[in-house]
């Protein structure tokens, strides 16, 4: 996704003046009124900068793909076209998965097999405000020097759509395993289909390494 960094009127991205501290929204060149300040827009907008909105809201129907599933059949929810599960009937409320929080925590656990730099390089070519935690701040961070970046911090206005670029994320690395011959595999204990990435049965946890 790109974004004319350099567009005038400048939109309302939530940036000021680095000398005087003067708002920049809807000014009509990139000079500051107040104190006169050249403004270099590659150099003020940060990752954590709010570009653009969201793509989904979560109200979307048919339901995109967020990688929900039903409470009660445990059964995917992408596709429903209303607020009912379409395999087993049972209603559901996208509220209970919208986090209560104004910033969520994106680690691990929502990213499952795809590494936290990877993801923050997804969600940063497609221009979604983060700012990375790690082992130093920010200020160092962004100073140049190095960190184990191990979660990211993303607005939760955004949070449907970062699992949506997951869901995405998630079935190219699938199909890339699956031309690897990394495929989804059937466990020989319970006969139960697991996904490729997956290294024990999620039905009986049987380990993946018995089965070759």
């Amino acid at each position: 996704m790109e974004i004319d960094w350099y567009q005038l009127p400048i939109p309302d991205w939530g940036l000021a003046c680095p000398t005087c501290s003067y708002p920049l929204r809807g000014l009509p060149r990139h000079r500051c009124p107040e104190c006169g300040t050249e403004l270099d827009m590659a150099a003020l907008i940060r990752p954590w900068t709010r570009l653009r909105d969201p793509r989904f809201t979560g109200h979307e129907r048919p339901l995109p793909d967020f990688g929900l599933l039903c409470r009660a059949c445990g059964r995917p929810l992408a596709g429903a076209p209303g607020d009912a599960c379409p395999h087993c009937g049972a209603a559901f409320d996208v509220e209970e998965w919208r986090p209560t929080r104004e910033w969520f925590v994106l680690d691990a656990a929502l990213a499952g097999p795809l590494p936290i730099p990877g993801v923050q390089a997804l969600i940063a070519s497609e221009l979604v405000p983060h700012f990375p935690v790690g082992e130093l701040s920010l200020a160092e961070i962004y100073g140049g020097r190095s960190s184990t970046i191990n979660a990211l911090r993303v607005p939760s206005e955004f949070h449907f759509e970062i699992r949506w670029l997951l869901q995405q994320a998630l079935a190219d690395l699938r199909a890339a395993r699956a031309a690897r011959g990394q495929g989804d595999w059937r466990c020989s204990a319970c006969a139960e289909q697991n996904p490729g990435h997956f290294e024990v049965c999620w039905n009986c946890e049987r380990p993946r390494a018995t089965e070759q």
